[in-house]
Parts: C-alpha cells; structure tokens; sequence
C-alpha cells in the first residue's frame, strides 16, 4: 500500500471517531438535560410532600378536635336525657 492510501485511512479512521465523540456529546448533552429537569421535579415533589405532610397533621388534628366536641355533644344529650 502506498504511502497515501494509508493516511487516508487513518484520516477516515480519525474523522468517524470525531463524529462519534460529537454525537456522544449530543446524547450526553442531552441526558444532562433530562437529568436537571428530573432533579427539579425531584426537588419540587419533596416540597409537595412536605406541604402534604403538614396539611394531614392538620386534618388529623381537626378531625380530633372534631371527634372530641362530638363526644362532649354526645355527653350533653345523655345527660338532658337522663334527667326527668
């Protein structure tokens, strides 16, 4: 083979190399891109859970609250009832 031939090849060789790192720099890109949005979707669904978490202490305390007039309610009738 002859002296140009041979680098040639080795410039197809180098050339195909070169478009593959620019296309794995498109995916990688890419991934980065998904990753930053997974990651803020991340972030915001622990706020949403934090939020959430609060709001069911908050029901849960109410409907106590709740639970408790009604047991006083419940007292109250019984005891009208009772008396002639």
């Amino acid at each position: 083979m002859s002296d140009g031939v041979i680098l040639t090849l080795v410039a197809m060789a180098l050339a195909l190399a070169i478009l593959g790192l620019f296309r794995l720099l498109g995916v990688l890109d890419s991934a980065e891109l998904t990753l930053r949005r997974l990651a803020a979707g991340v972030r915001a669904t622990r706020k949403d859970v934090d939020v959430a978490a609060e709001l069911a202490t908050t029901v849960e305390r109410d409907a106590a609250r709740g639970q408790a007039a009604l047991d006083r309610l419940e007292d109250l009738k019984r005891s009208r009832s009772e008396k002639p």
